[in-house]
């Protein structure tokens, strides 16, 4: 109820009791400049500056500094950002694609390991049934050919 109360008071206070903004009227300058020319009372001809105008040139000099070199760090900020960012970038997509050959590159080698085992459990060395195959070939080799040389005496 009282957070309400408060609510309806706050728009109440933003809506009708007007705000007034203090600032500084834009005046002129105060200083003043003067040319002087060789026939005026002076020991030579230039510019004349009252000490009002010598201050606000010097201030408006010390400050145009201080805004250039803010806007410049300001700008070198910015750039080396953007550069980090980039860099970050690149780093992490580097990172990502050693991980990335690394994890295949272990996967490759427990395969071969795993197919290397395989082939130590399971020699395909058939030797002895090729000798085999070549002592019975030849026995039916040697028993076709006396058999045909029988019927060709006959």
């Amino acid at each position: 109820m009282l957070n309400k109360i408060i609510a309806i008071a706050t728009i109440f206070v933003f809506t009708f009791v007007p705000i007034a903004a203090n600032a500084q009227e834009a005046t002129e300058p105060k200083g003043r400049i003067i040319a002087l020319d060789k026939n005026t009372p002076a020991p030579f001809s230039g510019i004349l500056f009252d000490i009002e105008a010598a201050l606000i040139l010097k201030v408006d000099k010390k400050y145009s500094l201080l805004t250039d070199k803010l806007k410049l760090d300001s700008e070198l900020k910015k750039i080396k950002s953007e550069y980090d960012l980039k860099l970050n970038t690149l780093q992490l997509k580097f990172d990502t694609l050693q991980n990335k050959s690394s994890s295949l590159l272990k996967i490759k080698d427990e395969e071969i390991v795993r197919l290397q085992d395989l082939v130590k459990k399971d020699p395909n060395d058939h030797t002895h049934w090729w000798f085999a195959g070549g002592v019975i070939a030849g026995a039916l080799l040697s028993i076709g050919i006396y058999y045909a040389a029988a019927e060709a005496s006959k």
